[in-house]
């Protein structure tokens, strides 16, 4: 993960911990889920970009 990323999903853990209703750590569960996914996603693309860059087929 990035140190973005990273920084984001210890915010959320800590408002999450000091949240009393149940609802809105339910909020704060399914945005660090949303993250992570927006976190591979990104990669994924990179990873793609770079292998289309690298194709023998391309060069």
């Amino acid at each position: 993960m990035s140190d973005t990323t990273d920084w984001l999903t210890k915010q959320l853990s800590q408002l999450q911990e000091q949240e009393p209703s149940f609802i809105n750590r339910s909020i704060l569960e399914a945005t660090k889920a949303l993250v992570a996914e927006q976190n591979k996603r990104i990669r994924q693309a990179q990873d793609e970009i770079d292998g289309r860059i690298w194709s023998p087929d391309k060069w």
